[in-house]
């Protein structure tokens, strides 16, 4: 009985660096600029953390050109609502909140009026 409960102990201790579940989603850039940098925080946290990029990839793949695409890879720890922040090539930002990262598969950034808005598919 004591070797069982040393095994279940075992088992739950490496388990739980899991708990946090690797995610992506495709971003479609239509800002009409090239997308240096991506990262993404839960709903309304503030808590960014980068994309996570293979470091094999060269500095033009990093970046997403205007019409481009390019996989965004994040940890999910809970919840579905998570925000995306863009830097651009001009050094410039742009936040887009609330996007539903667990029904859709495709997000598409833009900008209406000068607001960044987004279509998530």
């Amino acid at each position: 009985m004591i070797k069982s409960a040393t095994a279940i102990a075992a088992v739950l201790v490496f388990a739980a660096p899991a708990l946090a579940e690797d995610w992506d989603f495709i971003l479609v850039n239509n800002t009409g600029k090239t997308i240096k940098t991506v990262e993404v925080s839960p709903g309304g946290a503030g808590t960014w953390v980068a994309n996570k990029i293979d470091t094999e990839l060269t500095k033009e793949a990093k970046s997403v050109k205007p019409n481009g695409k390019m996989t965004v890879h994040f940890d999910k720890g809970g919840g579905c609502r998570y925000d995306l922040k863009a830097t651009f090539d001009d050094g410039s930002s742009a936040v887009w909140s609330a996007i539903n990262v667990c029904d859709n598969a495709y997000v598409t950034v833009n900008y209406a009026n000068g607001t960044p808005t987004f279509k998530a598919s």
